[in-house]
């Protein structure tokens, strides 16, 4: 991609005046001037990042070293005319880091989407940016406390209200560095609580100004009472860069004092600045990073009993597939020193730092060590290293030789010696040739030339790894699909733990794998992680961070509702880890195509998504199909933007409920009703109290002004989610029947806001859990459609033999009054009034309307036995049983209700669409594909018996008919909720398993 080229013309005189403006504050030309374009730099970025990021799997030779390294020395490592400053890599000066194309590379060529990369050197978070950057689960750690300071702050995504925070230091700052009088009240007013944040170090007079001290205290008091995390964050890592500028000390390289005058005002001057120079960056950085965040911790490695703060001194054993990091170079550089006082600013300790510093030249000063002290310690973090990393897995080194005594040491060459002690394979090394205009502003390491790219690798090893079941207890069905699920990706039975004595109630399970092959086990759905017999780390699987997020304690109920799965209730559909785990039995892999030709409210095309499928869903109901596009739609949409804009929607409903109380009833008349459809007006009317009306109709004229069109669908399914909440119905029964006491207003507002911020925090978190997704997310595609229609497939872009596999669960026959259940919802989103909702109702599959005059069209095909169409012996039966019953019965004079009278020809109809649709099924499916349908028996009284309406049967025939080889039929159970008509519910259904011959 070629760089864009951006100019900047002045005047010599304004060139001046601007330097001296800037100077005034503390920052310098270059810096203002990235700050001011990064924003336009970002997008250009953020297109090179796309088209960098698409490699899915692991490298095929991973396991081979040789090709390994062969492949790393085609790299031009050098990047001498590259932009090493880019995004927010330049937040905050750091001594001796290393520049971003390193690991940028290193990640995208031995490691893949969803798996952990460690930096565990990490510095300022160079690695850790880049590896969120390319969809990897990003750790860091450092020996300096300060350097999880700048990697939060480098990492961070704000929201609009973070960044108004924000935005809101910095003008306060301002102003009060501009209005001496103020300040001086402001101080004098808080002086009291801000002297607590002064060091409490004997010689701070000797290199800060009594006003810099002052204004830096209530500065760093200023931004711990921030409300923002983030901004607080940000806006932490911006007083830490100001710290030297605010001082005497003589640059970021030169620890050497160097007194000046310093006014009043300054201090807060150049810290507004540059947390204003820093919000810019993390601005144009949102959209790229959406909410992900690597995890940093303050570790000395060389100690692994120690804990702290941030827990245990050590990574967790086997938590890393590849390990990147650039180790201090031996007798180089001081960093407790650079940066005593930004530590003692922050209330660290610079002298603790200096006695665990690795390479430290003073150190090698005062204590007289050589470069043996410098091998042990590294020694001892090799172990770490090699700890932490799985088996088969690499770390790579990047080095600088030392100076003792002006002789130079060839670290690597040490180093691989050491980490062949410790255990690793020396894979290699690469020579680096190092640019004269980036080499380290400290003397020993600036006179070296080159580095060097140490290559290692934990030897491959089998081993046992217990997979552990999730916190809530398996329905004995799902504890034989984790079995099979496991069986069908890894190619090997899982053995039950020998101590288990309950085995079967979803215990902890055995099975042995390497390191090439661990990404399968992020696939399972009633395994929620993965742990080395070894440790005492827990690698979740992808589900269990979809249920669960970051949850120190997981929830012990199973959550039906994760990501967008719960924004809107609808009547019928099956749970999302039923769907996921039939993905796993068919063995599909990433980019495959799945299909829902009943697909309801989306629950497989959303898993689809979420699973790194092409997910495909059909349906005639236009709210499922409303609902199934919006669940996965907003998925699609640029999480960062979206949250902007429905941060947007939280402003208007604040807006709307501070209005509320001044309008008038004359003004609500006229309002909903220039909003809603003239044709709906009676209806509405009908169910809804006028205020309930207004409300209603501000917020869809909100929503409609929305621009972007995925969050647009999202906020009308809200709305409708709330329909039976605030109407006349009584919003328990699953028929439309009114409440006993009709409501006189009802709190819409509160009711969207709540549902509102729960889908945006829903749709946060999840963003920020993507970096573990094992696979790209893949687009989706829902339309209205008629699955007996070929021409329906067409549409959604599916051709013959298209599609891998077909997970479905069809309507019951004559189970559930879909349309009139949501009666509300179609006539406020779509105005559709009863007679269009009526044809719509008879239009679907097993509905439970059909009109007297086609009624006794099918019963005279029944009786004249003209079976046409309806291949299944079964379904022959059970139609000709129940017409006989109720026929006979009706004309013994029995009484017969219209719609028992209706039940046969409605069967009838059931079982004939259901091998049409079966059948064009079968043209879309690829030989050896596999398609799943999850159905249940009902039942009926026909003539005063009871008689089993056998769906799972039928269909089993049917797709037989088609070709297709049952592979096997799985009984499932499953909870009813507590409503009326509740006893009428289906709780055993069946999994038809088919598979299409090749």
């Amino acid at each position: 991609m070629a760089k864009a080229r951006l100019t900047f013309e002045t005047t010599p005189a304004r060139k001046v005046a601007l330097e001296n403006s800037l100077g005034e504050a503390g920052v310098s030309l270059p810096e203002w001037f990235e700050g001011t374009v990064a924003e336009a730099t970002g997008n250009l970025f953020g297109q090179w990042m796309n088209e960098a990021t698409r490699d899915e799997e692991l490298s095929p030779c991973l396991h081979l070293p040789e090709a390994i390294l062969k492949g790393l020395r085609s790299i031009d490592w050098e990047f001498a005319r590259e932009d090493t400053r880019y995004l927010s890599h330049d937040i905050h000066p750091y001594p001796a880091k290393f520049i971003p194309q390193i690991p940028h590379y290193l990640i995208q060529h031995l490691s893949s989407r969803g798996e952990t990369v460690l930096d565990p050197f990490g510095g300022s978070g160079t690695t850790a940016l880049e590896a969120t950057l390319l969809d990897r689960c990003g750790l860091s750690s450092d020996a300096n406390p300060l350097a999880k300071v700048i990697g939060e702050a480098k990492t961070t995504t704000m929201r609009r209200e973070d960044d108004e925070v924000l935005s809101q230091i910095i003008e306060r700052f301002s102003l009060l560095a501009r209005h001496g009088k103020s300040l001086e009240e402001e101080l004098v007013r808080h002086r009291e609580s801000y002297t607590t944040c002064i060091p409490r170090e004997s010689t701070l007079a000797q290199w800060f100004a009594p006003y810099a001290i002052e204004e830096m205290a209530y500065g760093v008091w200023c931004i711990a009472k921030l409300g923002s995390k983030a901004a607080r964050t940000v806006a932490l890592a911006s007083f830490s860069k100001s710290v030297l500028k605010a001082s005497f000390q003589d640059g970021e390289t030169r620890y050497a004092r160097k007194p000046r005058d310093v006014a009043r005002g300054e201090t807060l001057k150049l810290l507004a600045a540059n947390i204003a120079l820093n919000q810019k960056k993390v601005r144009q950085l949102g959209p790229l990073l959406r909410f992900r965040q690597p995890v940093f911790k303050t570790i000395d490695l060389r100690d692994e009993g120690a804990s702290g703060e941030d827990g245990p001194h050590s990574w967790d054993a086997d938590c890393a597939d590849l390990i990147i990091t650039s180790p201090p170079y031996p007798n180089a550089t001081d960093y407790h020193l650079y940066h005593r006082f930004r530590l003692l600013w922050l209330g660290f300790d610079p002298r603790a730092l200096g006695r665990q510093e690795i390479g430290s030249h003073l150190r090698h000063q005062r204590q007289k060590s050589g470069f043996d002290t410098y091998c042990e310690e590294m020694t001892l973090s090799l172990r770490a290293m090699y700890r932490a990393l799985r088996p088969g897995r690499y770390a790579v080194l990047v080095l600088g030789d030392g100076i003792f005594a002006g002789e130079t040491v060839r670290t690597s060459q040490a180093l691989a010696n050491a980490a062949h002690t410790v255990g690793f394979d020396v894979v290699g090394e690469i020579d680096r040739a190092l640019p004269e205009n980036k080499r380290s502003f400290v003397a020993p390491a600036r006179r070296l030339k080159q580095e060097q790219i140490l290559v290692l690798r934990r030897p491959p090893a089998a081993q046992r790894l217990f997979l552990l079941p999730p916190p809530y207890r398996l329905w004995p069905y799902e504890t034989i699909l984790r079995e099979r699920e496991i069986a069908a990706l890894t190619g090997h039975q899982p053995q039950y733990e020998d101590k288990v004595e309950d085995a079967r109630s979803g215990q902890t399970l055995l099975i042995s794998r390497d390191g090439y092959d661990l990404r399968p086990l992020s696939r399972l759905t009633f395994t929620h992680g993965v742990r080395h017999p070894a440790s005492t780390h827990v690698e979740p699987t992808w589900q269990a961070t979809l249920e669960n997020g970051d949850a120190k304690t997981p929830s012990a109920r199973k959550d039906p509702k994760y990501v967008t799965h719960g924004i809107h209730a609808y009547k019928g559909k099956f749970y999302p880890q039923l769907a996921k785990s039939l993905f796993n039995l068919a063995q599909l892999a990433p980019g495959q195509r799945v299909l829902d030709p009943f697909c309801g409210s989306g629950t497989v095309v959303l898993e689809a998504y979420l699973n790194g499928l092409h997910g495909y869903g059909l349906d005639i109901h236009p709210l499922a199909v409303h609902i199934a596009g919006a669940k996965s739609g907003v998925l699609e949409a640029d999480p960062y933007w979206c949250d902007r804009i429905l941060s947007d929607s939280e402003r208007v409903l604040e807006r709307l409920i501070s209005e509320e109380a001044e309008l008038s009833n004359h003004t609500q008349e006229v309002l909903w009703r220039s909003t809603f459809a003239s044709a709906a007006h009676d209806e509405l009317v009908s169910w809804f109290p006028l205020p309930v009306l207004d409300k209603l109709a501000r917020i869809w004229r909100h929503i409609e002004s929305v621009a972007e069109p995925r969050v647009r669908s999202l906020l009308e399914v809200l709305l409708s989610s709330l329909v039976r909440e605030v109407s006349h119905q009584d919003p328990r029964d699953l028929r439309i029947r009114r409440r006993a006491e009709p409501l006189d207003d009802a709190p819409v507002y509160a009711l969207f806001s709540a549902r509102l911020r729960e889908v945006r925090g829903r749709l946060r978190a999840f963003a920020s859990a993507s970096p573990h997704a094992p696979a790209q997310f893949q687009p989706t595609t829902v339309k209205r459609g008629d699955g007996r229609a070929l021409s329906s497939f067409e549409a959604l872009g599916l051709g013959k033999h298209s599609v891998d596999a077909v997970v479905t669960s069809p309507p019951y026959a004559t189970a559930l009054p879909y349309i009139d259940t949501d009666r509300l919802s179609l006539l406020l989103l779509f105005a559709l009034r009863s007679k269009e909702r009526a044809s719509v109702e008879e239009a679907l599959i097993g509905s439970r309307e059909i009109t007297p005059k086609r009624r006794a069209t099918i019963d005279s095909l029944i009786d004249a036995e003209d079976w046409e169409g309806l291949p299944s012996a079964t379904a022959r039966s059970v139609v000709s049983n129940i017409r006989r019953n109720n026929d006979g019965a009706a004309r013994d004079g029995e009484p017969v209700g219209f719609r028992r009278q209706n039940t046969a020809a409605l069967l009838y109809l059931y079982f004939r669409d259901m091998a049409r649709v079966m059948s064009n099924l079968d043209h879309v499916l690829k030989p050896g594909g596999h398609a799943f349908f999850v159905i249940g028996d009902s039942k009926t009284l026909a003539g005063g018996e009871e008689v089993r309406i056998q769906s799972s049967q039928a269909l089993q025939e049917t797709g037989k008919m088609n070709g297709w080889t049952l592979r096997e039929v799985i009984s499932i159970s499953v909870t009813t909720e507590n409503r009326p008509h509740v006893k009428n519910s289906i709780t055993a259904n069946d999994v038809l398993w088919f598979v299409k011959p090749d």
